[in-house]
């Protein structure tokens, strides 16, 4: 019973702020859906560039501080609350106005407007359009956080996904110190991965070359899923492989 008063409540004011029968209101929030939903389209095109620039998942005030906040002319949005991990944000139509208007509410929840987001279950999902945006959120759950740059300390590390001179590591778990001439023929010091599942330069996470363990019991992990069928592959022997239905197979 209180619920049902608290909507008749919620009604009731709305009535005196606008009046969905008449064509002006009715076109100013028709207007704001519009908006709203383009707002939203706006959500998902930032969460992706975000990723791509900082090899991180980003939150709601990183978002915000891209495309900065959504302004309507009428009441009838909530609170917009991203699920960063999930790809999808909150519900943001004011529910007075989803159950006074069942054209209104159809058209925030159908794909008239959106390419890039769509509505399930009272959420709004959002889609990745760049492969390897796609790429580097899976290893970022994987991850556990951003992948950061690779350790500086030589010797067995947690098994980690990192970044090093444009190429991701996955799966590394030792990091070993070498001495190098640099540009200037002075002795240098630098750590790269020693031990680790698969590496690529990030240009080249599709095609190739990719190189992974000489373990090759390890290629039946869902971590080497990523790799095309086609895609040129060598273990860190030089050993020559390819990517098939079946898996990573010796090229013959």
């Amino acid at each position: 019973m209180k619920k049902i008063l608290l909507i008749l409540i919620l009604l009731i004011n709305l009535s005196f702020a606008l009046d969905l029968n008449k064509f002006e209101d009715r076109q100013s929030v028709l207007q704001d859906v519009k908006t709203m939903i383009l707002y939203e389209e706006s959500i998902a095109r930032a969460y992706e560039e975000y990723i791509l620039k900082n090899y991180s998942i980003p939150n709601d005030t990183n978002i915000s501080n891209l495309i900065g906040t959504l302004t309507l002319k009428n009441d009838i949005g909530t609170t917009i609350n991203l699920d960063p991990l999930n790809t999808k944000i909150s519900y943001n139509l004011k529910s007075e106005i989803k159950t006074a208007d069942e054209g209104i509410k159809t058209l925030y929840e159908n794909n008239t407007y959106r390419k890039r987001t769509y509505f399930r279950d009272e959420k709004i999902y959002f889609l990745f359009e760049d492969e390897f945006a796609k790429h580097l959120y899976d290893l970022i759950k994987q991850n556990g956080g951003a992948i950061l740059n690779c350790p500086t300390t030589e010797g067995i590390v947690s098994e980690q996904n990192c970044k090093l001179n444009k190429h991701i590591y996955i799966g590394v778990t030792n990091i070993k110190k070498y001495t190098v001439k640099n540009s200037q023929g002075n002795d240098e010091i630098i750590y790269e991965p020693d031990n680790y599942l698969i590496t690529y330069h990030i240009d080249k996470f599709k095609i190739g070359p990719i190189v992974v363990t000489t373990d090759s019991s390890k290629y039946s992990l869902s971590t080497f899923d990523f790799i095309s069928k086609g895609a040129l592959i060598y273990d860190t022997n030089g050993l020559k492989y390819v990517k098939t239905i079946d898996g990573i197979e010796v090229l013959k």
